[in-house]
């Protein structure tokens, strides 16, 4: 029997990223939902600073 040369991490990444990226019908629902994610998180502290200048020139 012939001995493994790639570690179990880097074949369990292949194996993961490869069945993602060539199936035939791609989710993009995770993706729409971290990029959600990622604009509330970066507008928020935006619209913090804005209500906070808002109510300063009150």
């Amino acid at each position: 029997m012939m001995k493994e040369t790639t570690p179990v991490r880097i074949r369990i990444r292949r194996f993961i990223t490869d069945r993602y990226a060539y199936r035939a019908k791609p989710d993009f629902l995770p993706e729409l939902v971290a990029f959600a994610v990622v604009l509330v998180v970066v507008s928020w502290p935006v619209f913090l600073l804005a209500e906070a200048f808002a109510g300063t020139l009150k």
